[in-house]
This record gives C-alpha cells, sequence and structure tokens, in this order.
C-alpha cells in the first residue's frame, strides 16, 4: 500500500467540504445584559455584570486616556456604579434592547464619561 499524498489546496478543499457551514455569530444583547445586572443589583452582589462593565469600562478608558474619541473619560468609579449607569441608561433607551451588549454598554458609559476634545 502506498501512502496517500495531498497537496495543502486538496487538504484544505477536503476539510472545508467535510466542515459544517459557518456558525451565525451570537451575542448577549443589551437586554440580557440588563436582567442580569438588575438581578444582581437586587441581590445586592457585584457580579458577571460589575465584573463585564468593568471591564468594557477600562478598556474603553484607555481609548480616552489615548486621545481617542471612542473612548471614555472622568474619574474612577465607585463599586456597583458601573451597573446602576448602565441600567440607567438601558431603561431610558428600551429601543437598543436587541443591540448586542457591547455597543450598549459603550453607549452608556460614552454619554456618561464622555471625552472633551481639548484645544
Amino acid at each position: 500500500m502506498h501512502p496517500v499524498r495531498l497537496s495543502a489546496f486538496a487538504m484544505l478543499a477536503y476539510l472545508a467540504a467535510a466542515s459544517p457551514a459557518p456558525a451565525q455569530p451570537r451575542y448577549e444583547t443589551v437586554a440580557q445584559l440588563q436582567q442580569t445586572c438588575a438581578d444582581e443589583l437586587a441581590r445586592k452582589v457585584n457580579g458577571r455584570c460589575e465584573a463585564y462593565l468593568a471591564g468594557a469600562a477600562e478598556t474603553l478608558s484607555a481609548f480616552g486616556n489615548g486621545g481617542s474619541a471612542a473612548g471614555i473619560c472622568g474619574r474612577g468609579v465607585r463599586s456597583g456604579e458601573l451597573s446602576r449607569i448602565f441600567l440607567a441608561w438601558a431603561t431610558n433607551n428600551p429601543h437598543n434592547a436587541k443591540m448586542p451588549r457591547l455597543a450598549g454598554v459603550t453607549m452608556a458609559l460614552r454619554q456618561r464619561f464622555p471625552c472633551r476634545p481639548t484645544s
């Protein structure tokens, strides 16, 4: 028996044919994060919601401090404050309930901590 040798192109074609169709991207929505945050706030615990918001805020702060208009600027926040900011924004913007959570979080935090252009 002789070993079968496949070219790189033939191998890729084989793998592509054997692979299932690409999955549609899934993301958590603003409404889903809003529910998570509300549940945690009711239980008076800082969990997944506050951790997610803190990570997003830290990233956006890095952009803002680097001079990017896409970031956020301002003071630090107290524990639990980010979830209250996000919940207030989500409640006042129900038309954004189906958008990806990061888009909503970015909008909420940029509204609360805008970077002012320096002249």
